[in-house]
């Protein structure tokens, strides 16, 4: 209970001090003030409720008499605890307050000493390798890749040792310039990203008592603009006029070869799905048989429901599925896959891990088929170039309007496989325009595989293929190969 605070009761507690004994006074006239007994001295305290929350503030020693010499008396112990609820109040930190009084200057003054005393922060590494860590837990192994390359350029070592709160974005725009200057242009345009994304990190709210890191410091950094290129300075080349997109006859061969059972059969049918759907390589390689159906609608067709996880930025997309249609011949190839992934213990992955897997992961690593389509002869695009090739000659040979590929590309759509009926499936007008992309793509890859074979014999020879790949695969001599 509170009780009113006199010049008996201090000296009551002063004593009781000294016997050690240990309790708290509540004053009455004051709410919030306390007188603190303890072995190791009596001091003043206030509570108070700051922005919701209970604080308590130490006001400094107890003295006896009316003088505020070598502590508070009673009234400057009301005095000063009246000053902080006032503070409080209206919703300030009492602590500039309180280190003033204690040290016999104005709050100005003290607000200067604040300002100058160096601030809690960390260091450049321990920065860079925390936001790392936390970019791998939350996000694909692909992203903290490519920040990790982005915040480990030489041109950032300038700042080993510092504190990110002294970092100046004037400095970091130095750093940026550097490597602009070095002719990696487009790598200092991603870093700025990057940087961004760091300091944003830094001064989120869980962390930014210990990283002093103000908001928006970054906001406005900005890579140095590219360097000027005239159209005529450079040489022609028609492959570049091409764009991303592989050739053509490169896509029909790769088809032909993932035909011809020169690979192991799950690899020819992992590149054929590649080619046949357009989809993203990791979706290929995480592809479960479970997010395949077929209805009695709809014949030699299955349509695959591709998980939010593989869509670009998938964590945003929801948790609704992508729909690709799988039509003619990439429905056997599916029916072929499913039938590899029928056995007990495959929880259903058409591309299970492989016994040397040590990872969580159920399925095999996005990087499979690169090795093979990079091994094939005369084949040079990677996978995610067959979906360059979709859009670019989806337009110009098969009748897609611009941009109109992105049906089947950007994953914008979302559908829930247990809520898709099959006259939904035949009959939904966006999903009937996907299906006549998906027929005339497959015909026209169809049509350049049987081209790619007409021209070169050789793509029907399955045991001089597989030596070549083989021979690419491990690069070994002709010598040897044949030897052995």
């Amino acid at each position: 209970m509170p009780d009113l605070i006199t010049a008996k009761t201090l000296a009551k507690a002063l004593r009781d001090q000294r016997d050690g004994q240990r309790y708290d006074v509540i004053d009455s006239r004051v709410p919030g003030l306390e007188l603190r007994v303890k072995p190791r001295g009596v001091r003043w305290s206030m509570r108070c409720r700051l922005h919701g929350e209970r604080k308590r503030y130490d006001l400094g020693p107890a003295v006896a008499g009316d003088q505020d010499i070598g502590g508070l008396s009673i009234d400057g112990a009301r005095a000063r605890a009246a000053r902080i609820s006032e503070i409080v109040r209206a919703g300030h930190n009492p602590a500039t307050y309180l280190a003033a009084a204690s040290a016999g200057v104005s709050i100005e003054t003290q607000r200067k000493v604040d300002a100058e005393r160096p601030k809690p922060s960390w260091t450049w590494e321990a920065a860079v390798e925390s936001f790392l860590a936390d970019v791998l837990r939350t996000n694909r192994p692909d992203t903290h890749r490519d920040y990790r390359g982005k915040l480990r350029v030489p041109e950032l070592g300038r700042f080993a040792g510092r504190p990110v709160a002294a970092i100046t974005r004037n400095e970091m725009a130095s750093a940026i310039a550097a490597v602009h200057g070095r002719g990696a242009e487009v790598m200092s345009e991603g870093m700025v990203r990057v940087i961004k994304r760091l300091w944003s990190w830094l001064a989120e709210a869980v962390r930014q008592d210990e990283t002093s890191v103000a908001d928006g410091v970054m906001l406005k950094l900005a890579a140095p603009a590219r360097t000027r290129s005239e159209i005529g300075e450079e040489a022609f080349d028609p492959d570049a006029e091409a764009g991303d997109a592989p050739p053509e006859i490169e896509i029909g061969r790769a088809l032909a070869l993932a035909r011809l059972g020169c690979l192991p059969e799950r690899i020819g049918l992992g590149i054929q799905l590649l080619i046949g759907t357009v989809q993203r390589r990791r979706a290929v390689t995480g592809a479960n048989r479970w997010r395949f159906r077929t209805y009695a609608e709809v014949n030699s067709e299955s349509a695959w429901y591709v998980p939010p996880y593989f869509r670009k930025s998938g964590t945003k997309r929801g948790s609704r599925s992508h729909l690709v249609p799988c039509v003619g011949w990439v429905s056997d190839v599916v029916e072929r896959l499913d039938r590899l992934a029928d056995f007990e213990g495959s929880q259903g992955w058409l591309f299970p891990a492989g016994a040397t897997n040590k990872s969580s992961r159920p399925h095999a690593e996005a990087g499979l088929l690169n090795d093979y389509l990079g091994a094939m002869p005369g084949v040079g695009w990677s996978p995610h170039g067959v979906r360059y090739a979709f859009a670019s000659y989806g337009e110009r040979d098969l009748g897609f309007a611009p941009s109109e590929a992105r049906l089947i590309l950007d994953h914008m759509e979302g559908v829930e496989p247990t809520d898709v009926t099959g006259l939904f499936y035949s009959s939904d007008p966006k999903i009937g325009r996907k299906r006549e992309l998906m027929r005339a793509w497959t015909d026209w890859c169809d049509d350049w595989c049987d081209r790619a074979v007409r021209e070169d014999t050789a793509l029907r020879d399955r045991d001089l293929m597989q030596a070549e790949i083989r021979r690419a695969r491990y690069r070994r001599g002709s010598a040897e190969d044949e030897a052995a």
